[in-house]
């Protein structure tokens, strides 16, 4: 997995030009977004997936999907008349259509789950649509061929147990293959650590992902700057430009560019710490903390938030701090990188999702282990 040119002058000498992207796959259009595109002969398919869209961690979910389970993207025609399992890849994507494809399937008898990437807002908002959906999905639970799931455990959010049947594990707490492991770990081999540690911002970078706190936090502190290079990875939202701006003047680094997941990986590889601390608005987000914990780089995540108690619960490495007490708790010891720690969490995350995804497609059990 390759590092760009800019992104490897984000990384550093941890970024190297001899890793690959993977080719991404064309969308299907008109009259195949509806049936669906044609499958692939190499393997039999347990399930089909929908998803409505192919944007954001989707692309990454799906690959995932079908590589551990054969599983096939396919249409909202195709799926209402398959005999097979059907999984909606993100019930907000498309909630109307999964109430209406769940009770159609089920009068037949025949079996569709559900992700909710977002279960927050769902279960605790007090606006109008907010409580019908709550009451809808809780109406669904009713339905024995219906398996609503959470991307988080019940222990985390408690509350989320009235709307969904089950949970899994974020898919990007246990999607890396053993190859891209190898691949950071060969990149963290010869990185040449320099006399400040590294935390990194991945992804866009936007409001959401607290990047405003970020660049402010960078700027004002100098003991900050003197102790860490922060360096951000990812498109910068037009309206915080300004701030990327500043940000580079007090000698941050922005690769202000849509990043493959190649150059992801560089960026993990080259990091002591990885941004997480989110407002609550970006509260649902764990894609980027999933990915460092999977590789037992510790993420830097806000105190209360569901990202702290994922981590508090799950024993996952990391740095809680207020949005006030940034340059305070950074000032002290960080947990160490743990690979070996992140492969068996990543492992035990694998066996128990696949295990509930399975039953909540009734798929027969698996009888060999689960690739870490």
């Amino acid at each position: 997995m390759l590092a760009g040119t800019d992104g490897a002058a984000a990384a550093g000498p941890s970024a190297r030009s001899d890793l690959v992207a993977e080719e991404g796959r064309s969308a299907a259009s008109g009259w195949f977004r509806w049936m669906g595109a044609a499958q692939s002969p190499c393997r039999p398919e347990t399930f089909l997936v929908y998803s409505a869209t192919q944007t954001g961690r989707r692309p990454a979910y799906l690959r995932t999907l079908d590589r551990l389970f054969g599983a096939r993207r396919a249409g909202l025609g195709r799926i209402l008349l398959s005999r097979a399992p059907v999984l909606f890849l993100m019930i907000e994507d498309a909630f109307i259509s999964y109430i209406v494809i769940c009770l159609l399937r089920a009068a037949v008898g025949r079996r569709t789950a559900g992700l909710l990437l977002r279960p927050m807002p769902l279960v605790a908002s007090s606006r109008l649509h907010y409580r019908i959906k709550r009451t809808l999905l809780h109406w669904l639970k009713r339905l024995e061929a219906v398996q609503t799931l959470t991307i988080l455990p019940f222990t985390v959010l408690p509350a989320a147990a009235f709307v969904a049947r089950d949970w899994i594990y974020d898919i990007e707490l246990w999607d890396l293959t053993d190859e891209e492991r190898a691949a950071v770990e060969c990149l963290r081999q010869e990185r040449r650590p320099g006399d400040r540690l590294v935390l990194t911002s991945l992804g866009r970078q936007s409001a959401r992902k607290g990047f405003d706190l970020f660049t402010e936090s960078y700027g004002r502190c100098a003991g900050l700057r003197d102790r860490f290079r922060f360096i951000a990875c990812g498109k910068v939202v037009p309206a915080l430009a300004d701030r990327a701006t500043a940000f580079r003047g007090a000698g941050g680094v922005v690769v202000d560019r849509v990043i493959s997941d190649a150059e992801l990986l560089g960026a993990y590889a080259a990091s002591d710490l990885v941004w997480c601390l989110y407002p609550p608005v970006g509260d649902h987000a764990t894609g980027v903390l999933g990915r460092a914990a999977q590789l037992g780089i510790p993420v830097f995540v806000r105190e209360g938030s569901l990202a702290h108690r994922l981590c508090a619960v799950e024993n996952i490495p990391h740095v809680a701090a207020t949005a006030e007490g940034v340059a305070l708790r950074l000032a002290g010891p960080l947990p160490p990188h743990d690979a070996m720690r992140g492969r068996r969490m990543a492992r035990d995350f694998t066996l128990q999702s696949e295990t509930r995804l399975r039953a909540a497609l009734g798929l027969a059990a698996r009888t060999v282990a689960a690739e870490a």
